[in-house]
């Protein structure tokens, strides 16, 4: 499948239906819904901005789990159904901690494939990767708590909720250290990240920290 159409169709199908929700929302006079819409949106142009200009281009699985992941939180937020839904924020989590796993097995893929002088075992990737969404959840977990500590939110609704998270998200890793250990194992990491035309932001992290 063509890379760029695919994230074309699928970032467009993303936007609209976030758009629907947004509409909805500001006719229903909900703000913190329609804030979630517009921020939600605005974070879908980022890999759209990127493709436009020709930095990095995704995969498309992973464009459409950021896209799905965007799309569940808005409607969920929208429809309420993180309250009324008991496992709803346990698939958001789900998703988007594939979407973020996704991102970091890219990001360390064009690591171990653009450095001369660095050498990771292929075998350690899928690990690396529960590792780094483990590290990101409790960067979250942390952030949440705080907005609750300093402005009286009510984003960690108990310890267990906490916990249950935490365990998503690693189930996301695994998920996600398993899919890339069989890319590994059916297709070349070089032909992948040539794919992705990410020559510009290699040959900048080279100038700005290795040279």
């Amino acid at each position: 499948m063509d890379m760029r159409k695919a994230q074309n169709t699928i970032i467009a199908a993303s936007a609209i239906a976030i758009g629907a929700m947004l509409v909805a929302s500001i006719i229903e006079g909900y703000r913190y819904s329609y804030a979630t819409s517009i921020a939600c949106l605005l974070l879908l142009m980022i890999p759209a901005i990127c493709m436009a200009k020709d930095v990095v281009l995704l995969p498309w699985p992973v464009v459409l789990c950021i896209g799905v992941a965007l799309s569940l939180h808005c409607l969920g937020v929208l429809m309420d159904w993180y309250t009324l839904i008991h496992w709803w924020d346990k698939l958001t989590h789900l998703v988007s901690g594939i979407a973020v796993a996704s991102l970091a097995a890219l990001a360390l893929i064009v690591f171990i494939v653009s450095s001369s002088k660095t050498i990771v075992p292929l075998a350690w990737v899928p690990f690396l990767i529960i590792i780094s969404v483990l590290t990101m959840e409790g960067i979250w977990e942390i952030f949440e708590f705080s907005l609750d500590t300093i402005i009286g939110t009510y984003t960690q609704h108990s310890l267990a909720d906490t916990m249950g998270d935490i365990t998503t998200n690693t189930i996301s890793g695994v998920i996600a250290g398993l899919g890339v250990a069989y890319y590994m194992s059916k297709a070349s990491l070089d032909c992948l990240v040539e794919s992705m035309r990410v020559d510009r932001i290699v040959n900048w992290v080279r100038h700005q920290f290795i040279d």
